[in-house]
């Protein structure tokens, strides 16, 4: 079934203070300003399509997935669908903390309007699904981990065999088993034709999961259409925004030019399915160099440790330092397909006669991916660094493109 927006606006009245919603209603005066959410988003999504959402945050997305599923009503226009809608939004929204989980999911059963058998079949599905124990199950939901709310919120969300399933970042949370089986699942969905609306900040699924996207800017839609069109615009504009961002930061140094200290980033306590361990470059002069010289020979090798028997996918991308992506390639484009497998140690190396980069800086971004290559097992991202130098001639950009000359008389 399509979802069709037709002139969306949400607009929101913003008060400094709580009582000046009193003071406005017994003066009649405004005493509010108003924050435009959304205005003029007008698209469809075919039936049977994945659509992607991208954007900053605050920029309306979620708002937009929450009026197509039907939780807040638009102040303008109207969204026209029909059929059986899951929505996964805020986390565990719908579900009451006091609650236990069994009660909470006999009533989102209650509420799809099952019954009787259908409504006993809803609850098996969704407990086995969700994998918690009857004991996890019997407790109120307000003492559960944000894991075990997504596990639960999910398996909901899902059991229905949905016409149209809406997704807000349901992706992130969770351990790297679940994600991977709730990407399942949605694939699973979208293969017997159901219709995905989803929003993620990670821009690889959503180039792998998504036919179209739109990128949402300040309430409106920037741009709309085929997804690797739609994300590499909104990596084009991030990029810039970046770029302002580290120029601010550079004028507000200390005079004596010594950057302000980053908070560490959190250390991930999970170790990856596949971790990455190695990432080695050679060209005739050594290992690892500093510095490349153009239509060198080079190679790539990658080391990886697999814990899992199961296929499993290694990609990777040569990347400027403003993050533009030069080259990217893996293992899920070669022949025979079906990935890797195997625990233990993986070495690959990939060759590139001739390197036909131009003068310039790049780095290594290297990832681990599952059987489908769209759910991350682990990443190195911007690693690696070197310096190409273009000696033989004069020939600007990024890589030296095959090419003749000829005199048209």
């Amino acid at each position: 079934m399509t979802i069709r927006f037709d002139g969306i606006e949400k607009t929101y009245k913003v008060y400094t203070r709580p009582q000046d919603r009193l003071w406005e209603w017994v003066t009649r005066r405004p005493r509010h300003r108003v924050h435009v959410a959304l205005t003029g988003v007008d698209f469809e999504v075919q039936a049977g399509e994945t659509f992607g959402l991208i954007g900053e945050n605050g920029a309306g997305k979620s708002t937009l997935l929450k009026i197509a599923a039907g939780t807040i009503r638009p102040t303008r226009g109207h969204v026209t669908k029909a059929g059986r809608v899951a929505a996964l939004l805020e986390l565990g929204a719908g579900f009451h903390p006091e609650e236990s989980g069994h009660d909470n999911i006999r009533f989102m059963a209650a509420l799809h309007g099952l019954e009787g058998p259908a409504m006993e079949d809803f609850i098996v599905r969704s407990t086995a699904f969700s994998e918690l124990s009857s004991e996890t199950l019997e407790r109120p939901v307000k003492t559960y981990s944000s894991g075990m709310f997504m596990r639960l919120a999910f398996a909901a969300a899902t059991a229905i065999d949905p016409d149209v399933l809406i997704v807000d970042e349901a992706l992130s949370v969770g351990d790297l088993h679940f994600q991977k089986k709730s990407l399942d699942r949605i694939l699973g969905l979208r293969e017997r034709g159901a219709t995905v609306l989803f929003c993620s900040h990670n821009l690889y699924q959503v180039r792998s999961l998504c036919q179209r996207a739109a990128w949402i800017h300040g309430g409106r839609v920037e741009a709309m259409g085929k997804t690797e069109d739609v994300v590499t615009a909104y990596e084009a504009h991030e990029r810039r925004r970046y770029a302002y961002l580290r120029a601010s930061v550079s004028s507000e140094r200390p005079a004596d030019g010594a950057p302000q200290m980053a908070s560490a980033a959190p250390v991930p306590v999970d170790t990856p399915l596949v971790k990455i361990v190695r990432i080695t470059t050679e060209t005739g002069d050594g290992i690892n160099p500093a510095q490349v010289d153009s239509f060198q020979d080079l190679s790539v090798e990658i080391e990886v440790e697999a814990y899992t028997d199961a296929p499993f996918h290694v990609a990777f991308f040569i990347v400027r330092p403003d993050k533009d992506n030069v080259f990217g390639t893996g293992t899920q484009f070669r022949e025979p397909k079906g990935g890797l497998r195997g625990v233990g140690l993986h070495r690959l190396r990939v060759k590139f006669p001739s390197l036909p980069l131009l003068s310039g800086e790049y780095l290594w971004s290297v990832y681990t991916l599952d059987d489908t290559a769209i759910q991350m097992l682990d990443m190195a991202e911007l690693v690696q660094p070197f310096t190409v130098l273009n000696l033989r001639n004069t020939e600007f950009g990024l890589v030296a493109l095959d090419h003749e000359w000829v005199a048209v008389e």
